[in-house]
């Protein structure tokens, strides 16, 4: 099996894991299942990006790094302000999931400039679901906070970065000459 095979396989695995962990399909150890999930997804994330050589690759891009920061920011504060009890770091990383992924993405020279349409989607999406939550009245919608980084991370991003990936490639034919 090539360490391509390898990384894919711990992917899709660590996904897996985490939605039968979110899910609860295995009772009390459900939790550990999906920050099992969590770290196998990263490490083989990790693996895909060792496969490639260092003319493939690319320091992220610096509006990459401007709307991490705005992320980070905007989920200290959602944390501090939505949880009933101390800063939790365990739903911190969960919420940050989707950066992970725009991270990874964007070390990629193909992906280096779309990925900032799924960050800044992803971001988007992150203040609404806050603004939704905040001003709903069901006691449910607290929620939405437990299943959008997921939504966000196998939806959001790679649909966005794809899309925008589609009209970068397409302004290229059309205009070489475009920077």
């Amino acid at each position: 099996m090539t360490r391509t095979a390898k990384g894919l396989a711990g992917m899709g695995l660590g996904v897996l894991l985490i939605v039968a962990g979110l899910f609860g399909w295995f009772g009390e150890i459900s939790i550990l299942l999906a920050g099992t999930g969590l770290l196998l997804s990263l490490l083989g994330a990790g693996a895909l990006l060792s496969t490639q050589s260092r003319a493939q690759l690319k320091l992220p891009h610096p509006v990459v790094y401007g709307l991490l920061a705005v992320a980070i920011a905007f989920h200290v504060f959602q944390n501090l302000t939505m949880m009933s009890a101390d800063f939790s770091y365990g739903w911190f990383l969960w919420a940050l999931l989707p950066y992970g992924l725009v991270l990874a993405l964007s070390f990629f020279k193909g992906t280096r400039l779309a990925v900032i349409a799924g960050a800044a989607l992803v971001l988007t999406a992150d203040v609404w679901n806050y603004y939704e939550v905040a001003r709903s009245t069901s006691s449910t919608a607290a929620l939405n906070f437990i299943w959008a980084p997921l939504w966000h991370t196998l939806i959001v991003v790679p649909v966005g970065t794809l899309l925008a990936w589609l009209v970068l490639r397409r302004r290229e034919r059309l205009s070489p000459d475009a920077p």
